[in-house]
């Protein structure tokens, strides 16, 4: 088969159109597979992509000795089951976020893929931003001196006119469902989260969130409910329109706010946009779905401000977002710089740069947000045991 390394898709949803990219743009890289319980919409996809062989079974899929790499884009309540199932069969994985529903079921597969000794990447795509990686390398050259705050703002995400999503909405439905989601009551919230702790650790050099406290909004039956237009978030939920937290340090913090039309609030900036506060500085930088950043009336997609220094701005040169009305490239570049990184950590045999174990703590952050939801108070993220779950088991 020559020296490339050859990957199978299994779940070929949205974020498969995006994976696929990553894969067809790395010169050492090959979509051999692709897999799906659908079979039409597997031979489908096959034919938009080039893809030579299609798969209606995940094990006839790990069974293929040619396909080296397994991406996991299936629905959460599958994707620790199909690391573990993977590595044991020897393959590398990439797989989506969540990475798990609880803490012992992604620990499960980490383990898996430890005794397998093969390379797993959750695909946190945040992390592989151009703008989020621009930021953390500011801070670790001491832009702004030691970060100490973390204040993220989350407004709508607006889909691009032009975008045609391949699938219908009862595919989309298991993002309703508590046990498959895995968020329980707070589907949305479980889905998402983990990117929000996931970036607020990512620019706090990798310190690790030690408490949250969720605040719930009362009055939530206002009938306003509609997400993104390509998701199923409809039906009313209960809503937590921001969530607190602080390190291990307990010198530093922050807090994520929201205001979309999920929750029936409107904010000026679209998307998620963070602003990292030091001792000497401050950044200001757009995420997934992020617009109307502006410094003297540019839009801009980082700031740096310093203390007794001119403030400097930059854009970065990029395809467009292929989903989001937005200036910065998630759907896009983000997917493609971290697909790359897990074919070149496995040619170079690195470890990946965001794990199971940063996946399965992400998780569990989320699991103490939704815990200090329901009981009304802080919650310290070493409170959720392993076995603890946003769903209640049938």
């Amino acid at each position: 088969m020559g020296d490339r390394i050859y990957v199978g898709i299994v779940g070929l949803g949205l974020a498969a159109t995006a994976h696929i990219r990553g894969y067809q743009s790395h010169p050492a890289a090959m979509v051999l597979a692709v897999c799906d319980t659908d079979g039409q919409r597997a031979a489908d996809f096959a034919e938009r992509y080039g893809v030579e062989r299609v798969y209606a079974s995940f094990s006839d899929l790990l069974a293929d000795g040619d396909v080296q790499v397994i991406d996991i884009a299936t629905p959460t309540f599958l994707h620790a089951k199909m690391t573990s199932q993977a590595a044991q069969a020897g393959k590398h994985v990439h797989c989506e976020k969540p990475f798990c529903r609880s803490v012992a079921e992604g620990m499960e597969a980490v383990r898996a893929v430890k005794s397998a000794g093969v390379k797993l990447l959750v695909g946190e795509t945040y992390v592989f931003l151009t703008s989020h990686m621009k930021a953390r390398a500011l801070i670790e050259d001491g832009a702004i001196g030691r970060p100490l705050q973390i204040r993220q703002r989350h407004g709508a995400w607006r889909r691009r006119a032009d975008h045609e999503l391949h699938l219908g909405a009862a595919a989309r439905a298991w993002r309703l469902d508590g046990a498959q989601s895995g968020g329980g009551r707070y589907p949305w919230l479980f889905d998402h989260a983990v990117h929000f702790f996931a970036t607020a650790e990512y620019f706090m050099e990798d310190a690790s969130i030690d408490e949250v406290y969720a605040v719930v909004a009362a009055g939530s039956g206002i009938g306003r409910r509609a997400g993104a237009s390509h998701d199923p978030y409809k039906t009313e939920e209960l809503d937590i329109p921001i969530i607190t937290w602080r390190y291990a340090d307990a010198e530093r913090q922050g807090v994520w706010m929201r205001a979309d039309p999920l929750n029936g609030m409107y904010d000026n900036m679209h998307g998620l946009s963070t602003t990292v506060v030091g001792e000497t500085g401050m950044i200001e930088v757009l995420g997934e779905g992020g617009h109307n950043l502006l410094w003297e009336g540019r839009q801009q997609h980082l700031i740096l401000h310093r203390e007794g220094r001119e403030t400097v701005c930059f854009r970065f040169d990029e395809e467009a977002d292929r989903v989001w009305n937005s200036d910065i490239s998630y759907y896009g570049q983000g997917h493609v710089s971290q697909v790359h990184h897990l074919i070149d950590a496995i040619l170079d045999d690195r470890t990946p740069r965001y794990g199971g174990e940063d996946g399965v703590r992400a998780v569990r952050t989320t699991l103490a947000t939704i815990l200090s939801a329901e009981e009304g108070r802080p919650v310290r993220v070493a409170e959720v045991n392993e076995g603890f779950a946003a769903y209640a088991e049938n």
